[in-house]
């Protein structure tokens, strides 16, 4: 009896110890990297909160302790308005008192972290949490690699090397400045803020720290939060912790393959020349890049795999990109053959132009060079495919581009558009690219408008045709939603006539001020006739569009764009890349809208 009273005492404490351990707060990393004289933060699983009321006790293995306050840091989205780059939100930090009179559901998405100050004599030693020993990942000072250059001129080279970042004509660009100011709200990206300003300079990082008065060169890359909460150290911390990662990075793969660093770095901030602007066009994956680091960290890779690790990565990323800028906008002379524009960029690895071959069906390839990192225009002619009782739907035609192993095929609409009755659908008009629905290919990415924003209409004939000028009577009616109509800043553009040569193009406000903005025909179109209403959560437009919109075809190329009181901007047919001078067209042919009206066949 004794004996199975034992026995159950025995299992009970082991059960309780069990559960005890399991509600211990664990890294939730199996792989800790601790790097010399930085202070360790961990990102922690907590099965039981209340088990962090008195702070998180750690310990190395000469059993020196150290308890720390966990902090609860999280991200609130921004309510942004589009943008190339998407914005990154606030984040904030909450100490663990904060955090638990605060609800979890109105807690900022996140998890609980805790700062470690390892001394720099813990080198070698692991990290315990209650009885679970975790082997730390001991990296050097990042100022290490700086020593590891071993002759005078080995380290001119590699100064030049951290020296590299954006020149200051780059940096300059809205877009670009942009980008760089909401890195630097976010301690998890701020190393590339400093990327892109100073090349992650290790020298200048500790020139930071250790002037006792930061002069404002060096103020400039400071971690810019919006919060003076008492969790502001340790969302520093993570930022510190962040650079220093990708400082070791590039400092070890440049000792070892300095071609290879280079293109790295060159890749985490590339640019590339769009018109007259400069964009952001890098890898904004996450997941992807916090990957990277991991494994380009591993202490179980020697430099030759961690070389072909960060040569793999490259390889992944994107050699060149292509979407469609123009449909319809412009006919082949003599021909009648449609034009459609696409856009090209090279991002080659290395410098130099590439050759583009782009194939339409079975004819002979069309071969062009694309300067590197640059927008570059092509026009493909194509068959116009007009619907017709045999056909009646609209037709595509597929082009191939293909520049050495990439390729990649779209789609640009053969067909004009027949105006049926009771009308032609325009829009719903479409939010500009971001960078990251450009660089991976996906044209429909965060191209609807919430409902607030949206914009959509028709075409349709309104009166009957003058005997003397069939072309008349149609008209253009848009629907533009905003949450307050009145405010000031909100307009539509029309466009009428070929994209590189527009005929017309009349600005139209809510006050039903017209104003002609562009085109090659000034005082022989006519502006529309225009008629607005403001209602509660819209207005509209009425425009009745003059006869000579119609081409001596019979035909009119159409394109719309709008930028509403908060400067978001969108487009139809086509989205448009940031800065584009004008939109896409469509070509509408209305020569059998008042047969079909009738019943005609």
């Amino acid at each position: 009896m004794k004996n199975l009273i034992f026995t159950t005492l025995i299992a009970l404490l082991t059960l309780l110890s069990r559960s005890a351990h399991a509600q211990t707060p664990q890294p939730i990393s199996d792989r800790l990297d601790a790097i010399v004289a930085y202070p360790l933060v961990i990102s922690l699983r907590v099965p039981d909160e209340n088990a962090l009321r008195r702070g998180v006790t750690t310990r190395i293995d000469d059993g020196r302790t150290f308890t720390s306050t966990p902090y609860w840091v999280g991200r609130i989205p921004y309510l942004s308005l589009p943008s190339w780059i998407t914005s990154y939100g606030q984040w904030e930090a909450m100490p663990y008192e904060q955090a638990r009179r605060t609800p979890p559901e109105q807690r900022p998405s996140g998890s609980w972290f805790i700062v470690v100050p390892l001394p720099i004599d813990a080198v070698g030693q692991g990290l315990w949490f209650d009885q679970t020993r975790y082997e730390l990942n001991w990296l050097p000072d990042p100022e290490r690699s700086l020593l590891e250059a071993d002759t005078v001129e080995h380290t001119r080279d590699f100064a030049s090397f951290w020296s590299m970042h954006l020149d200051e004509q780059t940096r300059d660009d809205p877009s670009v400045t942009n980008a760089i100011a909401q890195l630097r709200r976010d301690p998890f990206q701020h190393w590339r803020a400093r990327l892109l300003t100073d090349g992650l300079d290790p020298d200048r990082t500790r020139a930071r720290e250790t002037l006792a008065n930061t002069p404002d060169a060096l103020r400039s890359i400071e971690l810019e939060l919006s919060t003076q909460s008492p969790g502001i150290d340790l969302l520093n911390a993570i930022a510190r912790q962040q650079e220093a990662r990708w400082q070791i990075i590039l400092g070890r793969i440049w000792l070892i393959d300095p071609e290879t660093a280079e293109r790295l770095k060159q890749t985490l901030m590339r640019t590339v020349r769009f018109n007259d602007s400069t964009l952001p066009l890098w890898s904004d994956n996450q997941s992807d890049l916090a990957q990277l680091s991991h494994d380009l960290l591993s202490p179980f890779v020697n430099d030759d795999t961690r070389v072909l690790r960060a040569k793999a990565w490259l390889e992944t990323q994107p050699r060149s990109i292509a979407w469609v800028i123009d449909d319809q906008g412009s006919i082949e002379a003599n021909t009648e053959r449609l034009l459609p524009t696409l856009g090209v960029i090279s991002m080659p690895s290395e410098p130099g132009s590439s050759l583009l071959r782009v194939e339409v069906g079975l004819r002979s390839p069309q071969l062009e060079t694309v300067p590197p990192n640059t927008q570059h225009e092509v026009s493909v002619p194509i068959e116009q495919q007009p619907i017709t009782t045999a056909s009646p739907q609209l037709s595509t035609q597929r082009i191939h581009l293909r520049m050495g192993h990439w390729s990649q095929a779209m789609d640009v609409l053969a067909s004009p558009v027949p105006a049926r009755p009771p009308f032609v659908r325009i829009g719903p008009l479409l939010a500009d690219w971001t960078m990251n629905a450009l660089i991976s290919n996906r044209p429909l990415e965060a191209s609807a408008l919430s409902p607030d924003r949206t914009c959509l209409g028709m075409l349709w004939r309104a009166a009957p045709p003058d005997r003397d000028s069939p072309n008349t009577g149609w008209r253009l009616y848009l629907e533009c939603a905003a949450t307050d109509p009145t405010a000031p800043g909100d307009a539509l553009t029309v466009w009428v006539g070929p994209r590189t040569f527009p005929t017309a193009a009349w600005r139209i406000t809510p006050d039903a001020l017209v104003e002609t903005v562009a085109g090659t025909a000034y005082g022989i179109v006519p502006q529309p006739s225009v008629e607005t209403r403001i209602l509660s959560d819209r207005w509209v437009a009425q425009i009745d569009l003059p006869a000579a919109v119609f081409d001596e075809s019979g035909q009119l190329m159409l394109g719309i764009e709008r930028t509403d009181a908060d400067g978001v901007h969108s487009a139809w047919p086509r989205r448009m890349i940031p800065g584009q001078s004008d939109p896409a067209r469509l070509i509408v042919t209305p020569d059998h809208f008042d047969d079909l009206k009738r019943g005609s066949p």
